[in-house]
């Protein structure tokens, strides 16, 4: 989906977090841009924690020896 598709929402932030967004930005990024880095961020690192919990509980099994 393209920023042009859309729609406009406003998110009410404190202005700590509106200065540390606006932190984040690199040249030429939007806030869009920084927000759906965050969420691919957020997304790969809870996967990591996932995987590292279940091989915690469980005993891993290579796909090759199923």
């Amino acid at each position: 989906m393209s920023i042009q598709e859309c729609a406009t929402k406003r998110i009410p932030v404190c202005p700590g977090t509106w200065e540390t967004i606006r932190q984040l930005r690199k040249p030429g990024q939007t806030f869009y841009d920084v927000i759906n880095e965050l969420i691919r961020t957020s997304s790969a690192i809870r996967l990591i924690e996932e995987t590292q919990r279940i091989r915690k509980r469980s005993r891993f099994v290579p796909l090759s020896e199923l």
